[in-house]
């Protein structure tokens, strides 16, 4: 098992992959991942001709042509 913290928010999280290392591990948590791509891919999404709205969508979206339209509404990625 693997023991993770995140860098930005300290959140903590366990991994079963059997590792006995018991160094803990730093990582972006999946909500701080999530924000902290949220410029780039606003960025992506106006160049695309989408409206820039990556993770403004609560439960649903009307943008179904949009490449980050599932990461966006991933609620996993909200923990």
């Amino acid at each position: 098992m693997t023991v993770y913290v995140c860098v930005r928010c300290r959140k903590t999280w366990e991994i079963k992959n059997g590792d006995t290392d018991p160094t803990v591990s730093g990582g972006l948590c999946k909500r701080c991942l999530k924000n902290s791509l949220i410029q780039l891919y606003r960025g992506k999404q106006s160049k695309e001709g989408n409206f820039d709205c990556f993770g403004k969508a609560i439960d649903s979206c009307d943008q179904l042509n949009c490449r980050y339209r599932e990461l966006c509404l991933d609620s996993s990625m909200d923990d």
